[in-house]
């Protein structure tokens, strides 16, 4: 088991979260200055915007594509791909995140960002219905949709790597340990911030157990968040973890105390892509 403490190296977790907010901001705005020189017209627009008619989900499907600035002028570099669920939460500030940290700090590699819309999250990311989200069940339907449909549009229009990322909060961090634990080789790494890990009776924290035994020599990177909410079932996961993860699972889990279900996702995304590429770039260091 390799487990990270957050944060280090430069930056308190207040300091760095004030300061990436005022530097997100700034980056949107530089790069609204230069596309609007470039373009000379009062419409800005940050990537595309991608509607599509999705056969396994049989609805039409709308996802938002952010790549990496001038990245046409590079044809042979390819980029990871972060997957980001509720785009209108945290797809934003992914893009900042993603920015500051691989144009500025140079410490992650600049990504593909892939916002995806949902008409109806509760069915996308339940993998059951319940009492209270009559609608939930479409998971894996949601999930094949990605696998099949969406990794494909993506790697066929624009110049991805094999390296994937995916981003949930709530019912769509549940969602992403879904995805682990029933398609384990679509993504390499994954930020759940504060999932709702309580559904069904915990019962995808119950089967985490077994499924860790028989993947002994899985290569994955998960970063769990939890704000002051109590019942997530997010101790339970992580307790999961320490006693089943193998060596080959890189994970980390901060609890937010003072923070609310609703604003530890800055944070969470800030925190997760530290751990997740905290040793990247150490083999060109060294050489």
């Amino acid at each position: 088991m390799i487990k990270y403490k957050m944060y280090t190296g430069f930056l308190n977790e207040m300091k760095i979260c004030e300061r990436m907010w005022i530097l997100t901001s700034m980056l949107i705005l530089a790069q609204f200055s230069i596309c609007y020189a470039q373009q000379k017209r009062s419409d800005f627009t940050i990537g595309d915007k991608i509607s599509f008619d999705s056969k396994v989900l049989n609805e039409r499907k709308t996802i938002v594509v952010i790549p990496p600035y001038n990245y046409k002028d590079r044809p042979d570099e390819k980029f990871p791909v972060v997957y980001v669920l509720d785009p209108g939460n945290n797809l934003f500030a992914t893009f900042g995140i993603v920015n500051y940290y691989s144009d500025m700090l140079k410490i992650m590699p600049r990504m593909i960002i892939v916002g995806i819309v949902s008409n109806d999250r509760e069915k996308d990311y339940l993998p059951s219905p319940s009492e209270e989200q009559p609608t939930g069940g479409g998971a894996d339907k949601f999930l094949q949709f990605i696998s099949s449909e969406l990794v494909a549009l993506i790697d066929s229009t624009y110049p991805s790597n094999s390296e994937r990322c995916i981003i949930g909060h709530s019912a769509g961090g549940l969602f992403a340990i879904y995805a682990l634990e029933n398609e384990p080789e679509l993504f390499n790494s994954f930020i759940c911030i504060d999932p709702s890990l309580w559904y069904d009776d915990q019962s995808f924290v119950k089967k985490i157990p077994d499924f860790l035994k028989n993947n002994k020599y899985i290569k994955k990177s998960i970063f769990i968040s939890l704000s002051n909410e109590k019942e997530m079932g997010v101790f339970s996961f992580v307790e999961m973890l320490e006693k089943y993860a193998p060596d080959g699972l890189k994970w980390d889990y901060v609890h937010y105390k003072s923070e609310t279900h609703n604003s530890l996702g800055f944070k969470s995304i800030c925190a997760g892509f530290e751990m997740i590429y905290k040793d990247w770039g150490m083999d060109d260091k060294e050489n």
